[in-house]
Formats: structure tokens, C-alpha cells, sequence
């Protein structure tokens, strides 16, 4: 190949290259000199508006600043705080605009101070350096406030003593009356505007500035008119009555072609001779670097995507090294992104698997538990001896715990019955303890410290699964000071206390601590500190999930060696809210309707014949059924007023007998009532929602469930 490239290359060069140098040194100059200057007139004018556009875009962008920032609702909630003399929370909301002006102004850096002054030319807040200035309201306030609503206000160029120029935006906020609010205040400093104008280079010398009503700036701007031939180029700016001005001195372009006229001859002989060695050691810098390209893309090929070339410090190889170099990179962060996206999808599996787990555990349990529940509550209501229903009250209300486990385990899987009530992290973080009393005295030998703030505010959510969350931070707590032996031994510390806003509670521990890599992770499924076995990572990912449920938010300090502090945040509800939450009078109870016929179908029999007891001590005629397909029997032959159906079954479902009862004539249609375990399939729940049948999730009180039917019965 380099043979081949350097003979094509000599021959259909040097011959065209020799006659092209001959007649073009004597014969362009003239042209060129003509098609230089106006080339160069085009590029500076071109140049000129692409400056002035830039400039235009940057003074265009403090316009949309100075709306954005005009119009944002915390310089509406202040003044209206301030009109209905709520000062308190007028400094609030004074604190969050000034803190959200500083973070404005720190992302935009281009502001050495901004302000908002009321209506009476007062400073409000104000972020960045401080300008002196005179007594009184300062001129741009006075400027614009007289303005009329949408309008804005833009300074002359203002130059300050350390050299420094700088302009003032500034626009009226205007209440919904169009009444006077107050003016923001915008300190642009030109600093970019004066670098860019600077950066503007036009041959050696030339030189690029802005023309004011006040005068040039940067003030040094144009070049000395006793310099002949000076090249101008003007551009307007849309968003200023300003012009940017190009300026270049014209033998700085026009020198240099005479040169290259008394030279070219020279030079055309001694360049004629020089080509022939050139296009060998081009063929040579040439055929080096494809080698190393090809070399490197069959690496690529063989699945080394790490392997890369040297790059070439410039031409077309240069691209073109840099174009491969760039896409071996992308090869190979692509990879590793599909590494990490594989490992996610992982995860998400495993989180989709314990979810449908959660929901068969439910569905089994909550039949069973139904079924204990009903058989106890049927028991007490016979009649039964003193003693005899103690131990019944036991089991029932250890089945109600029962439940509750249930309902723990479907907050993970996020469709859990959450009860709303009010909530004493008091109470809830002594209950906790209480739970947890023997494995922390006697267990774990721990001292607990309660540093539990008196008349705490109450929150608003579910007390078994805040204590949830205060048990599992508390058992953690535990675990890790089992890690590590201290001389002053272990010590918990529980603390709540409040702002203004929310309350707080923290769990202490002066165990080892976590390790700083780890800290940003503790939050995540699956992740845990804790040794093969004894964690399985979920502990603090339902903590989290719990506490967002309820509107909060949890985080984690922990310096290794020296303990480890977990803090839950729970806002503060409003009095009316609390109110929403009283307890509700007792409901109205429903006598019995007897007489009526009723079918039952459930293919737990248990589940089956508490439902059919409750019914029949009600004074109705039941039937009962467990088999999924006499029940569809029953239902087309018989003539019943109420037909009590499970949704899952074996051969027939919930969604068969209703869309044998909705055939029927609407007079001729019996209630319906579903009764379910399966809470957590979406099949299920959509069957619900769409017919907007009554139903009660399994398991539910004998008295719950006469009620609902009593209701029914009443309605058919």
C-alpha cells in the first residue's frame, strides 16, 4: 500500500502544482487583494452580528430573569402576609425568598446583588454584595415604580471606580388591583459582556466595543483615527439601543499578499522540489496510523472494549483517531450501563417476587384468620362461662394481631389498609419499648435514655405502623451495639422534639457506626451491613416507605466508631385536621331483617358456615354452598334477596355469579355482597371498582359483616 500511495500521489501532484504555481503567484495577486478585502469586509460584518446577537441573547436572559424572578408566588405570599399584618408569617415567607433568590443567584452567577424593596422603597431582602448608596429610596426603585404593570426598567451603563461595569433591572410587582407591591432589583454585572467583547479578535490589532447614548464601552473601545485604512463593521442590538462595532486595521490583511507576490516565485521552486519528500513522509503518516486503527478495531471486535489508539494531535487522522477513541468509550460505558440496567432489572424482579409473595400470604392468612375471628366472636355471643370466654376474647384478640401482621406485610407490597388517627410519638416510641423490654434489658443489657419532649404535638397516621418503624430502627440499634464493647457500656437513647413546622424522632445508638461508603445506600432493597443471615436488607426500605406514606421524610448520620443516629420527620397537621379526625359517633344499628332467603357461597367451609350462623341468628333462611359450580346451579334456579359470594374460587369465580345476576330484570335482582382475602390482586380489585359491588375484605368482624348484610337486605 505505501508503494502504490506514493507513486499515485507524485504524479498527479508535482506536475498540477508546478503550472498552478506559475501563473497564480502573478496573476492573483490583484484578484486576491479584491476578493480578500471583501471577503474580509463580509466575514467582520458577519462577525458583528453574530456578537451583537450573542450580547442580544445574554441581556435578553436577564429580561426573562428578572420575569421569572418578578413573578415567582413567595413575593405575593409576603405582601399578603403583610396586608393582613400576619408578620410572623410574613418573615417566613420573607426567609424562603431570600433563600431562593441566594439559590438563584449562586446557579446563575451573574448577579452581584439582587433585591426586592416594598412599595414604600423599603429593602425587603436582598442577596449578594452590598452597594452603597444614598440615603432614601435609590434611583432605579424610583425609576420603576411608576412603571405600569408588565412593564420593566433597564440603567444606563453604570462604571464603577475598581473598573468594574454594571447595569440595574428592574421591574413593579403589581397586587390583582394593579396596586403598587414593591420592585425587584437586579445587579447585572457586564463582566461577560466585556469578555466576550474582548475575545472578539480581527487580525492583530482590531479591536470590538459597545456604542451607548453614554458613551463606549469598555471605555479603551475603536482604534486611533490617525491610523489610515481602518476596516468598520456596525451591528445593532435588539434588546438595547446600543450598537456593537467591529474594528481592524486594513494593512494588517492586505500587507501579507504582497509577500507572498515577491516571494511566491521563490518559493515555487523550492516547494516543487520539497513535494516530492513531503508525500512520502505523508504516505508514512498516513499508513502508520490506519494500521494502529485497524489494529485496534479488531481488538474492539474481539470484545476488548477498553483498547484504544494514540490519538493524532490534529488534521483528518486527528478526527478521525478521536472519533474512534470516542466510540470505544461509548462502546464501553453502553456496556457497562447495560451491566448496571441488567443489575436493576434484577432487583426489580426480586422486589415483583416478594410482592406477589406478599399477596398468597395475605390470601392464605386472611381466610384462616377470618375464620378464628368469626368462630370466637360466634362463641362469646352464645353464651358461654366467665372463663371460657376470657380465653376467647384471647384468641381474638391475638387473631386481630394476627391481622395486623398482614397489614404490615401489604405496606410493603403499598396497598395496605392504613388508619388514619392521631399519633403521639410518645406513645408510640414507649411502645416500642415495651415490645422490645426484654431483648434490650435482659438481652442486650442496654441503658436506655428517654428523651421524650413533653406535650409534643400530635401527628396524623397509622400508630401500629409508626411503632412498626420505631421497632425496627430501635432493633437495628440493637444489632449493631452487639458489633462493639464499650467501657461505658451501651447506651439507646430515644429523643422527639418539634419546629414549627414538623415533629421529630430520633433512635441513638453508640455502636460502630457505618462506614462512609456505605451511608448513601442503607435506604435500598436488599442492601445491609449486617453479616451473611442476619439481615436481609428491607428493614429500613419499609421504614422509608411507611414514613413517606404518611408525608414525612427519614434520614441517617452515622460517623464510624462513634454511633449511629436515625431521624424520622413527620409534618405538623392543622387544628382543622386533627378536628376531621375526632371520633366518629357510633353507627346507627340495623335490626335484623328475618325472613328473608339468602345463599352463601364460599369454598371455605369455615368461612362458609360463620358467615350462614350470622345470617340465620339474623332470622333468615340460608343456604350454603362450597362448590363453585353449584353455586352458578343455585343461583340460576333459585329466587334469593341476597346472594353473599367469595371473589376467588375453585371452578367458578365471583365475577361468574354476578354476571349470572346482572342477566336478571332489575326487579328480579338479588343483592350481592363479595367478601375477599385476595386484597392485593389487581384482577380482584379491578372487579370491584368496576361493578361498584358492595364487599368486605376478609377477615372482618361477625358484627361488620351483619351490618353490611342487614343494609342490603334493607335496600332489596
Amino acid at each position: 500500500m505505501p508503494q502504490t500511495l506514493r507513486w499515485k500521489l507524485l504524479l498527479s501532484i508535482l506536475p498540477l502544482v508546478a503550472l498552478v504555481i506559475t501563473a497564480v503567484v502573478w496573476m492573483q495577486y490583484g484578484l486576491s487583494r479584491k476578493q480578500i478585502l471583501a471577503a474580509i469586509d463580509k466575514e467582520v460584518h458577519s462577525l458583528a452580528d453574530r456578537s451583537a446577537a450573542g450580547i442580544d441573547d445574554l441581556l435578553r436572559q436577564r429580561q426573562h430573569d428578572l420575569f421569572t424572578l418578578a413573578e415567582t408566588p413567595l413575593i405575593a405570599d409576603y405582601y399578603h402576609n403583610v396586608d393582613f399584618q400576619l408578620l410572623d408569617e410574613a418573615a417566613a415567607y420573607r426567609l424562603e425568598l431570600k433563600r431562593y433568590l441566594l439559590r438563584f443567584s449562586r446557579r446563575s452567577g451573574a448577579y452581584p446583588r439582587i433585591s426586592y424593596l416594598d412599595a414604600s422603597g423599603r429593602e425587603v431582602c436582598s442577596v449578594g454584595r452590598v452597594v452603597p448608596s444614598r440615603p432614601g429610596p435609590p434611583p432605579v426603585f424610583t425609576a420603576a415604580k411608576g412603571l405600569a404593570p408588565g412593564s420593566w426598567w433597564v440603567s444606563p451603563i453604570d462604571l464603577l471606580p475598581d473598573g468594574a461595569a454594571r447595569l440595574h433591572y428592574a421591574k413593579p410587582v403589581h397586587d390583582e388591583t394593579r396596586q403598587l407591591k414593591g420592585v425587584l432589583i437586579l445587579c447585572y454585572d457586564l463582566g461577560p459582556v466585556a469578555t466576550r467583547l474582548s475575545e472578539l479578535k480581527v487580525g492583530k490589532t482590531g479591536k470590538a466595543f459597545l456604542r451607548t447614548p453614554a458613551g463606549a464601552f469598555p471605555t479603551e473601545g475603536g482604534l486611533d483615527r490617525s491610523r489610515p485604512g481602518i476596516l468598520q463593521a456596525e451591528a445593532p442590538l435588539t434588546s438595547m439601543p446600543w450598537r456593537l462595532v467591529v474594528e481592524a486595521p486594513l494593512d494588517e490583511f492586505v500587507g501579507p499578499l504582497k509577500r507572498i507576490r515577491d516571494a511566491g516565485t521563490l518559493f515555487a521552486c523550492l516547494g516543487i522540489g520539497l513535494l516530492a519528500g513531503i508525500v512520502l513522509l505523508l504516505v508514512a503518516s498516513i499508513t502508520r496510523p490506519l494500521a494502529a486503527l485497524a489494529a485496534a478495531a479488531r481488538r474492539i471486535g474481539e470484545g476488548d472494549l477498553t483498547r484504544r489508539i494514540e490519538a493524532v494531535p490534529h488534521g483528518e487522522l486527528g478526527v478521525l483517531s478521536a472519533g474512534f477513541n470516542e466510540m470505544a468509550g461509548k462502546l464501553e460505558s453502553s456496556r457497562q450501563a447495560a451491566s448496571q440496567l441488567q443489575a436493576q432489572l434484577i432487583q426489580s424482579e426480586k422486589l415483583s417476587a416478594i410482592g406477589q409473595l406478599i399477596s398468597s400470604v395475605a390470601h392464605e392468612l386472611n381466610n384462616p384468620l377470618g375464620a378464628v375471628c368469626g368462630y370466637a366472636q360466634m362463641s362469646m355471643a352464645d353464651g358461654v362461662p366467665p372463663a371460657v370466654r376470657r380465653d376467647l376474647e384471647h384468641v381474638h384478640r391475638n387473631a386481630l394481631r394476627c391481622r395486623k401482621v398482614v397489614d404490615n406485610l401489604l405496606v410493603f407490597a403499598r396497598r395496605s389498609r392504613q388508619e388514619r388517627g392521631k399519633v403521639d410519638l410518645n406513645q408510640a416510641a414507649r411502645s416500642a419499648l415495651e415490645l422490645l423490654e426484654y431483648r434490650i434489658k435482659k438481652t442486650e443489657e442496654a441503658v436506655v435514655v428517654q428523651e421524650l419532649q413533653e406535650g409534643i404535638p400530635l401527628v396524623i397516621g397509622d400508630f401500629q405502623q409508626v411503632v412498626q418503624v420505631v421497632v425496627n430502627l430501635i432493633s437495628n440499634a440493637c444489632e449493631a451495639m452487639a458489633q462493639t464493647a464499650r467501657q461505658e457500656g451501651k447506651r439507646l437513647v430515644l429523643r422527639t422534639w418539634t419546629d414549627a413546622r414538623r415533629v421529630f424522632l430520633a433512635v441513638e445508638d453508640n455502636g460502630p457506626g457505618i462506614a462512609p461508603a456505605a451511608r448513601a445506600r442503607v435506604f435500598e432493597p436488599f442492601f445491609t451491613t449486617k453479616e451473611p443471615g442476619r439481615g436481609t436488607g428491607l428493614g429500613l426500605t419499609i421504614c422509608r416507605q411507611i414514613i413517606e406514606q404518611h408525608g414525612g421524610s427519614i434520614s441517617l448520620e452515622a460517623e464510624e466508631g462513634r454511633g449511629t443516629s436515625v431521624t424520622v420527620s413527620l409534618p405538623m397537621p392543622k387544628e382543622s385536621e386533627l378536628k376531621t379526625l375526632e371520633a366518629p359517633a357510633p353507627a346507627m344499628e340495623l335490626a335484623p331483617v328475618p325472613g328473608k332467603k339468602v345463599l352463601v357461597i364460599d369454598d371455605e367451609k369455615d368461612m362458609a358456615d360463620i358467615m350462614a350462623r350470622a345470617l340465620t341468628a339474623d332470622g333468615d333462611q340460608v343456604d350454603v354452598t362450597t362448590d363453585g359450580s353449584r353455586a352458578l346451579v343455585l343461583v340460576r334456579e333459585g329466587a334469593y334477596d341476597l346472594v353473599v359470594s367469595d371473589v376467588q374460587m375453585e371452578k367458578a369465580k365471583g365475577e361468574d355469579v354476578y354476571d349470572l345476576l346482572a342477566r336478571r330484570r332489575p326487579d328480579q335482582r338479588p343483592a350481592i355482597l363479595f367478601v375477599t382475602g385476595d386484597i392485593l390482586n389487581p384482577r380482584v380489585l379491578g372487579f370491584l371498582h368496576r361493578t361498584k359491588a358492595a364487599y368486605l375484605a376478609k377477615p372482618f368482624d361477625v358484627s361488620e359483616f351483619q351490618l353490611a348484610a342487614r343494609r342490603l337486605l334493607r335496600q332489596a
